[in-house]
């Protein structure tokens, strides 16, 4: 990717995240970026496009941040590991901009909601050692709770965001 595009597409994550898709135009996008708004049809075709690349960009950025607590052998480590994500979005919000972005494009424009599949076979991996029925339904649940947390955490809303996350803990692994 050149230099204009990743201009473009973190101009778009940050409008994206803070106002959603809808609500901003290209030509906004252009002027946030500091180019013209011809170099973003260019690039990415249409606004469609573009946030088809934030909502990828937004799933990579996810992945990365979530694979890092994938790696214990203990599934109750690793499931603490990762509801723990959340904590402090307020204060690393810059870090957490893509996938808040992904998930609003994703909202709004009706794009089917994607996982990683290192991230699912993990999760579910150490639900079913818990011991937990139907692991592959409570795995999706995680990765749910983990959008809905770092969202309110983007949105100021901390307390709301850890008490998902520690009510969750408290299922499933009784914490």
């Amino acid at each position: 990717m050149t230099e204009k595009q990743q201009q473009i597409l973190s101009s778009a994550q940050k409008l994206f995240a803070l106002e959603g898709v809808a609500a901003v135009s290209t030509a906004r996008i252009a002027k946030e970026a500091g180019v013209s708004e011809a170099l973003i049809f260019r690039h990415f075709g249409n606004k469609q496009q573009l946030a088809e690349a934030v909502v990828k960009a937004g799933l990579a950025a996810k992945s990365s941040m979530i694979n890092g607590a994938l790696h214990s052998p203990d599934p109750v480590t690793l499931v603490r590991a990762v509801l723990s994500i959340p904590v402090g979005v307020a204060e690393a919000s810059d870090q957490f901009l893509p996938w808040v972005a992904h998930l609003r494009a994703v909202r709004e424009s009706g794009m089917g909601i994607s996982s990683d599949s290192f991230v699912r076979e993990r999760l579910v991996w150490a639900v079913s050692e818990i011991g937990h029925g139907r692991p592959e339904a409570v795995a999706y649940t995680i990765e749910r709770v983990l959008d809905q947390a770092v969202e309110l955490g983007f949105a100021g809303e901390e307390d709301e965001a850890n008490n998902l996350c520690l009510g969750l803990r408290e299922l499933l692994i009784n914490e």
